[in-house]
């Protein structure tokens, strides 16, 4: 290596070192600053819990606790146990046998009444319910989903005690249960490593909630099970939690409650603000729902793992028709199922360690009803019918009723992630508009990508139009769109009107502070993914000002080819030539994606071909590679070729440039007759990967925009999403640029690169033997190397399988035509040249 090369080398590593010394000092300052500011956080925290705590410990005074005995004469005593509603709540003492009858009595001077044990839970601890007469549901209110109550945890004691009870406060709050002294413990331990704390003998209670200045039994606390075991889901334990339709249903203070509809394709969550939908929840494939073509992320494991009480599906308490045909029969849930859903559209974001509660405003709920009156909004709904298939919601104003209905539709495989939804309007309907609500954020090659969409007919001929993504809103009154989509890139919404509207469409741009993604929770020490950097954005299409009913088709889903080519041809008429196309609301990201979309379609029917015969996208992606190279392979030869003749005539040139150092235009003249002497045309490399250029923009715009390969797996623990990064491990604290995950591809391709130009060039080996033009190529290729390492390392997996392939496939294609066009060398070199036989 030279000098200058030298020189170059330790400059740039020098400029490398002082770079990484900055960002290293400014990221130590920040953790430094973050740390203080969480510090005087914990201790701030820590002087409301004992606040809170102190102000608490004499609000026992009023606990229905009774003591019961064996005996009518209270002789042989068995417990204690808490009184309510003719009912006594006890833990059984004795894991092996409780008493079939009791006797208790709410004061001294009261005779003792008998009660029949009429529930038992096995095993030691275990819940006991004792009635005076026959066994009779328990009442039981619903705990608030929003808010914050304070909750007493009573285990009564099997002993002649005074207090006969152990006690401990509980926090509720916006569906999050801790308990402030274990939290107060917590933060002096993290506070003071040498803090001693005292473990509570507190194993198991019964919790009480407080409402209308009456205590009331809700929920069981087990130690070692997180959260409350709610009295409603204790198997075999009959309880009649308070019907919806028995509070006021027109008062805007009013709770929400949901409602839910269940397909093998989507979860319908309702909600009676705004009659509308406040999650699409699309179920993950797995054994249990093959059907599903929404495979698990990276993402969706990390919420589970990492942030349970934002990974359940509903995020709330709902209710579901009740077995039987009585349509105002409902059942009630208290908590979701943890993951195995994708939440289509953004949700409400429940606290958790270190993130506060954000509620979405029904404003943005999917199918309400938008106009320059916000109550409309919020306006709240009656459920009048509520089955299997089909839920209908009500609504009476002044001056309109509002019926909404929405039905399942009954073939689902051939329209899979599709519902219909009906709008009725009675009196007033001018300026109103409905919604798609806000879908979810989709990360491809290391950002978001929203695509809005919408199709025109004009004269028998339709046209799919992109809408770019506004930073206010966006309103068009001169048309009537046959359908409208939001789409996250992947998955998303298409909203079809299938009656007259008027003309019309509107976007409007959604804070992502105000409507937070989910991908917010995650990474929160670190801002991995700041809110104010994940907008979004809702599309709207106007009602019929005359009123009337409008019925609407919703595709809510996967943007997957099989999947919207299958409800095209469903809902497809032959004989009126309609046809949905939803199929054109896929995407293809990238800035020559107007060019490279029609290569981009011909590549992916032929990976689709080879994803059939190896059942693998990863595999069908470097067979692709494959095909690619044997199309273009003329292409490639005739480029290969004139390269290795240009380094085979190099001594030439080189000879030439030295003959005639003081006459560059005569050199010049020598090296273009040496050039036509030998057949070399020196623009010959260059055409072939003009022509080369759209397929491979193309291949680079498929592998970005296919829904297929998200969630689809190479290397399982390495390559688990073609669609994003690989990721070999990961660490906490993010470095400039790189992070906190390592991705090992990127690093491989540099690593190929480099080798490529290294042992493929035809230069000399020892640097001082090289031509100023030969070490200049050589300091550029490594450059290359390090930009498209650096290029390349957040692009998705699939992109760098590609390139690393094709990048090997180009060194095997160029190794064997520089093998044989050896043969070739000797006699192009001895052949005489036209001119010298011309001068003979």
């Amino acid at each position: 290596m030279d000098k200058r090369t030298l020189l170059l080398v330790f400059s740039f590593t020098l400029i490398l070192l002082f770079v990484n010394q900055y960002f290293q000092q400014q990221n130590d300052e920040s953790v430094r600053i973050w740390h203080q500011q969480q510090t005087a956080k914990k201790q701030e925290k820590v002087a409301n819990l004992e606040a809170l705590l102190q102000k608490h410990q004499n609000s026992t005074a009023e606990l229905p606790v009774v003591s019961f005995f064996h005996d009518a004469n209270q002789k042989e005593f068995l417990s204690h146990g808490l009184l309510y509603d003719q009912s006594i709540l006890a833990l059984a003492w004795n894991a092996d046998s409780a008493p079939a009858e009791i006797y208790a009595s709410s004061t001294i001077s009261e005779i003792p009444k008998k009660f029949h044990l009429t529930f038992r839970q096995d095993g030691e601890e275990g819940l006991l319910v004792y009635q005076e007469t026959n066994e009779h549901p328990l009442a039981i209110p619903r705990l608030p989903e929003f808010g914050t109550y304070d909750l007493q945890l009573v285990s009564p004691l099997a002993t002649q005690s005074t207090p006969p009870y152990l006690v401990q406060l509980g926090n509720y709050t916006d569906g999050h249960f801790s308990l402030p002294r274990e939290e107060l413990t917590k933060l002096k331990q993290q506070l003071d490593a040498h803090y001693q704390s005292t473990p509570s003998p507190m194993s198991t209670a019964i919790v009480l909630f407080k409402k209308d200045d009456k205590t009331y039994p809700i929920a069981l606390y087990r130690k070692n099970i997180p959260g409350l075991i709610y009295l409603s889901d204790v198997s075999g334990l009959p309880t009649q939690i308070v019907s919806p339709q028995q509070q006021s249903q027109q008062q805007t203070t009013q709770e929400e409650l949901f409602y839910v509809l269940e397909t093998p394709y989507q979860q319908l969550v309702f909600s009676n603000y705004g009659g509308a939908l406040a999650e699409i929840n699309l179920p993950l494939q797995s054994k249990q729902n093959p059907q599903s073509v929404v495979k698990e992320i990276e993402f969706d494991r990390e919420m589970v793992a990492h942030h349970p009480n934002n990974a359940h599906f509903p995020a709330h308490p709902y209710f579901t028709p009740a077995e039987g045909k009585d349509p105002q029969n409902f059942q009630y849930h208290t908590q979701g199922q943890l993951g195995g859903f994708y939440p289509l559209l953004r949700r409400d974001v429940l606290p958790s360690e270190n993130q506060k509660a954000t509620r979405v405003a029904p404003v943005y709920y999917a199918f309400n009803l938008i106009s320059e009156y916000p109550e409309i909004s919020n306006l709240v709904y009656t459920v009048k019918h509520f089955d299997s298939k089909s839920i209908v919601f009500e609504a009476n104003q002044n001056f309109r009723r509002i019926t909404k209905t929405y039905t399942l539709e009954e073939n689902e495989k051939n329209a899979p992630y599709v519902f219909n939804a009906t709008i009725k309007i009675e009196g007033d309907s001018r300026g109103l508009w409905v919604g798609s609500g806000v879908p979810e954020v989709e990360i491809i090659s290391g950002s978001p990508a929203p695509a809005l969409k919408y199709r025109i007919t004009r004269k028998g001929k339709s046209e799919v139009v992109s809408i770019s993504p506004p930073s206010d809103a966006i309103t068009v009154t001169s048309i009537f769109p046959d359908w409208i989509c939001n789409s996250n890139g992947f998955l998303g919404t298409i909203l079809d009107p299938l009656t007259e509207i008027d003309p019309g469409l509107r976007v409007d741009h959604v804070s992502g502070v105000e409507v937070p993604s989910r991908l917010t929770i995650l990474g929160q020490k670190t801002d991995r993914f700041k809110a104010q950097d994940l907008p979004g954005y809702v599309t709207l299409l106007p009602l019929k000002s005359s009123g009337g009913t409008a019925t609407f088709r919703m595709f809510a889903g996967p943007f997957a080819s099989n999947v919207l080519k299958t409800v095209d041809a469903t809902f497809s008429n032959p004989e009126t030539g309609y046809n949905p196309d939803y199929i054109a609301c896929q995407s293809f990201h990238g800035w020559f994606s107007f060019i490279s979309e029609p290569f981009a379609k011909f590549l992916f029917i032929l990976m689709q071909f080879f994803h059939s015969v190896t059942g693998s996208w990863a595999f069908s992606i470097i067979l692709l590679t494959v095909a690619l190279r044997v199309m273009l392979y003329p292409l490639n030869a005739w480029s290969t070729k004139s390269m290795l003749r240009m380094q085979q005539i190099a001594p030439e040139v080189k000879a030439i440039q030295e003959r005639h150092k003081k006459d560059p235009k005569k050199a010049q003249l020598e090296i273009m007759n040496l050039y036509k002497e030998r057949g070399v045309n020196p623009v010959s490399g260059c055409l072939p990967l003009l022509i080369q250029m759209p397929f491979l923009i193309g291949m680079f715009d498929l592998l970005k925009s296919t829904f297929e390969l998200r969630g689809a797996s190479f290397i399982p623990g390495w390559i688990d999403n073609l669609t994003a990064p690989d990721v070999l491990f990961s660490w906490q604290t993010p470095l400039p640029f790189i992070g906190n995950q390592f991705h090992l591809l990127p690093i491989l391709l540099g690593v190929v690169m480099w080798l490529q130009q290294r042992f493929m060039s035809a230069a000399p080996k020892d640097a001082n033997q090289m031509t100023e033009q030969e070490r200049q190529q050589r300091v550029m290729g490594n450059m290359m190397a390090v930009v498209f390492t650096v290029m390349f390392y957040q692009f998705p997996s699939g992109l760098n399988i590609y390139w690393l392939s094709s990048m090997l496939l180009g060194m095997l294609q160029q190794w064997w035509m520089g093998k044989k066009m050896k043969k070739e060398t000797a006699k192009i070199l001895a052949a005489p040249a036209k001119g010298k036989e011309t001068k003979k």
